[in-house]
């Protein structure tokens, strides 16, 4: 098992790969689960201090089924590529750093069960360290979920009648000034709760799957390309079965997150008061299948991502470890 120094840099660097190559896919998975049939745009204040800049938090269902159906012309387009990255900046240095304390917190978490309960199945350990390591994160991912879901459900606009390509993008560093203005420092904590429920348990599920599949031979001797193929098969398996024990939770947890408190423009009726309301509501609009809404992209994502990221996290503790 590596030092829990060694799965801190490790997980950073792994962490800092997957959320770059992921995001794409991220956006359209967020911007699905935050829209719904009676989703409409609605104006919220400036994010810049200027009165001609408005967020749009509630993408259309037409904007986000365009958002699946990628012409061949706009995706060598510079606006298109840009939009790829739109929110990127947020995930991309918090979850380097929320993954760097996930691996090392899981290295010390399972060293400290193995010597408190060595009779404990391995099995039982890998899930109890995985959620405990899950549950330490959540002071770096629920205000970096929350921006990320801000900044890829919202796009600035110029007034009424200006072209569609002057519009505005909403960079994080302007939500982060928006939340700060509008709810204070405990605003970046808001849906907290369903997040930490959303990493304990899919952490530890993810660990658990990941070392069951690395530990699964179909070989007894692998060659040395079998073995990379091996690993990053088991973290995808591990990302996908990760989100799809937890995904209802994580659409709850985006429509939360990504309404905005000052947006006047709500009515009292359509706004989340805590996140067993959001549930309530989301399940009264759209029945069961709104708590599923994106996973099929998440499932692309998830395997993907996670692929990548283990296969990384692997070949840097090789690396840090000589």
């Amino acid at each position: 098992m590596p030092e829990p120094l060694t799965d801190c840099v490790a997980g950073y660097v792994s962490g800092a790969v997957g959320i770059a190559i992921g995001n794409p896919l991220d956006i359209i998975k967020v911007q699905l689960q935050n829209s719904s049939s009676s989703a409409r745009p609605s104006p919220s204040p400036s994010l810049s201090g200027s009165d001609e800049l408005l967020l749009t938090s509630s993408p259309s269902t037409e904007n986000v089924v365009s958002t699946t159906r990628i012409a061949g012309r706009k995706v060598i387009g510079y606006r298109y590529l840009q939009s790829l990255l739109h929110g990127v900046a947020a995930p991309i240095l918090g979850y380097g750093a929320l993954n760097a304390l996930l691996f090392a917190s899981y290295s010390i978490s399972l060293r400290a069960l193995d010597e408190i309960s060595p009779t404990v199945p391995d099995i039982a350990k890998i899930f109890t360290a995985g959620t405990i390591a899950g549950l330490s994160t959540f002071v770096i991912s629920a205000p970096t979920e929350l921006i990320k879901c801000r900044a890829q459900v919202s796009h600035g606009s110029l007034r009424p009648g200006s072209a569609a390509s002057e519009r505005v993008r909403i960079s994080s560093w302007m939500v982060c000034k928006e939340i700060l203005k509008h709810e204070g420092v405990l605003g970046f904590f808001k849906g907290g709760l369903v997040t930490s429920f959303r990493d304990g348990f899919g952490y530890g599920i993810y660990f658990w799957v990941y070392g069951a599949a690395k530990n699964w031979k179909v070989v007894d001797v692998e060659t040395r390309m079998q073995h990379v193929i091996h690993l990053l098969i088991a973290g995808g398996l591990a990302g996908c079965m990760s989100w799809a024990s937890i995904f209802p939770l994580d659409v709850i947890k985006t429509r939360y997150q990504a309404q905005l408190v000052h947006d006047a423009s709500l009515h009292p009726t359509e706004r989340y008061t805590s996140t067993w309301d959001c549930a309530r509501k989301t399940y009264v609009a759209g029945g069961i299948r709104s708590f599923f809404r994106g996973m099929n992209v998440t499932m692309i994502r998830a395997f993907m991502v996670n692929a990548v990221q283990f296969g990384t996290y692997e070949w840097m503790v090789k690396i840090i470890e000589g």
